[in-house]
């Protein structure tokens, strides 16, 4: 830790004679570097309690302080602290520092550019934000299963390379069987279909399957609404994609409803 670095730490815990006070703000005044420290320091004592890495209940008047605080109080936030604490118990040798202000010095603009590009915290405008938020929200955990008794069936092997992430050999064999059954329309069929070509970059493609089934007369057809939510998010859509979200909240059906209120809030 520098000279600056310390002297603005014994500033804010109030440890200078007033002739040390006196000599700092003279320095803030006259040393834009100084200045910006000080005010780095600040603002991260407005969001974090120095001792425990943990947000405090002190009320900010910046707004990207409160974009700060509102992200690190969530899950996702909350990931990003424990491991960033993990860290810092690791390299930084005296227990008694001011974890929060030696991570944001020394790494800081790694952090920044981590926390603000991956997950989130500052506007949503970016192309690179919104190809996350698709990563993130695209749980194909949630396709309902293929395989029937017979695990030598099609649909079996569909499934199976799907889970093997295999979507081109995937494709090939949802094509074979729907030119071969194309007189019923199987939902869960459809579903497997548009994952496969959004996976495969084939967006409109996955539109025009989604889209069938939304107009297909079945119990899975709303369902349609978050994978259409999902493939205007991939295509930086995102008036499209809030409409389909909240087509869907708006359904009585619950599938995937607190995933898209989460999505449409962070899109908002």
């Amino acid at each position: 830790m520098n000279t600056l670095e310390q002297d603005t730490e014994k500033y804010l815990n109030g440890e200078m004679t007033k002739e040390e006070t006196a000599v700092f703000l003279k320095k803030i005044d006259t040393d834009p570097n100084a200045k910006k420290t000080l005010e780095l320091y600040q603002e991260m004592n407005t969001v974090y309690d120095e001792n425990n890495w943990e947000l405090t209940d002190r009320n900010s008047t910046s707004k990207k302080v409160e974009r700060y605080e509102d992200f690190l109080k969530s899950n996702k936030g909350k990931t990003i602290s424990e491991a960033i604490s993990r860290a810092e118990h690791s390299y930084f040798e005296e227990p008694h520092s001011l974890k929060i202000k030696q991570i944001f010095l020394y790494v800081g603009a790694i952090a920044a550019v981590f926390v603000a590009g991956l997950f989130f915290i500052t506007q949503f405008g970016n192309p690179m934000e919104r190809d996350q938020l698709y990563a993130e929200y695209k749980n194909w955990d949630v396709l309902p299963s293929l395989t029937l008794r017979d695990g030598g069936t099609d649909l079996a092997r569909v499934e199976k390379l799907f889970k093997e992430e295999a979507y081109e050999e995937s494709l090939t064999l949802l094509q074979k069987y729907i030119s071969k059954n194309d007189q019923a329309i199987n939902p869960q069929v459809l579903l497997y279909m548009g994952a496969t070509q959004l996976e495969l970059d084939q967006n409109e493609a996955a539109i025009g399957s989604f889209t069938k089934l939304l107009h297909s007369k079945t119990l899975d057809a709303t369902k349609a609404h978050w994978y259409l939510a999902l493939c205007y998010l991939k295509l930086k859509d995102l008036e499209k994609a809030k409409s389909e979200l909240k087509l869907l909240i708006d359904n009585t059906t619950n599938f995937q409803k607190n995933e898209a209120k989460e999505l449409l809030k962070q899109l908002d």
